[in-house]
């Protein structure tokens, strides 16, 4: 029996920069009553509480930027990593690149990075746009796995300043530290915290190679959803019994 349940934030507990709907949280209160539950993504702690809603304060743990920072369910902080200038530098240039790739106009310059200290964002065409753009516009992850292949040389910079980039969400790359990717973190949690591996399990929806939750897999058991009515059936019908 799972004790400690593992979530991805976007695709799978929320729609993208969304909030849980009411019947959701409903089942999320129950959840959180029975087993450990633990937040993990690429947005930041405010992200994720404005997106669990405030009604969850305290009800669980938090692995945002990637788990490259850890909150207990307090809010006190286990660790938080973040990235030196030469890298932020290092990711500046890349990001410049990708956008010269795309030649996409988008309608607010300001809403298109967003540095959270230990991870480094860049939104294609806007963290805070329509919703139904965001998911039309790259479903599979194809346009941005492409992006990267096509920019092999400045890949390779990267990483030796130790930074790697994977896309996450509808729109996004995230630049994280070398190496410290969400399977990484999760790993070092559950030996802060003494839990057993067995007994944990992580759901989210990019569990596909190139995914940006591929790195849990063998860290700790997993199950892949499509969307978070898929996330809330699986609460539902296994979680809760």
């Amino acid at each position: 029996m799972y004790k400690h349940v593992f979530f991805d934030l976007d695709k799978t507990l929320t729609k993208s920069r969304s909030s849980l709907l009411p019947d959701q949280q409903e089942l999320f209160e129950k959840l959180c009553a029975v087993k450990d539950i633990i937040v993990v993504t690429g947005g930041s702690t405010e992200q994720i509480r404005e997106q669990i809603t405030p009604r969850f304060d305290g009800k669980y743990f938090a692995l945002p930027q990637s788990g490259n920072q850890a909150l207990d369910k307090s809010g006190e902080e286990f660790w938080n990593e973040p990235l030196d200038d030469s890298q932020v530098s290092a990711i500046m240039e890349f990001i410049e690149l990708l956008k010269k790739y795309f030649n996409i106009k988008v309608r607010d310059e300001n809403d298109i990075i967003e540095n959270r200290g230990a991870q480094v964002s860049y939104s294609v065409i806007g963290f805070h746009e329509d919703v139904k753009k965001k998911y039309a516009f790259d479903p599979d992850d194809k346009k941005r796995q492409a992006a990267l292949a096509a920019h092999p040389d400045a890949l390779e910079k990267l990483r030796k300043k130790r930074v790697d980039v994977t896309p996450a969400g509808t729109t996004v790359f995230n630049f994280i530290p070398l190496g410290k990717h969400k399977g990484f973190n999760i790993a070092r949690f559950l030996e802060l915290k003494g839990w057993e591996k067995e007994e944990c399990l992580y759901v989210g929806d990019a569990l596909f190679p190139g995914g940006n939750d591929e790195t849990v897999i063998g860290v700790i058991p997993t199950h892949a959803v499509k969307d978070p009515n898929d996330t809330f059936d699986y609460i539902a019908r296994k979680l809760l019994h």
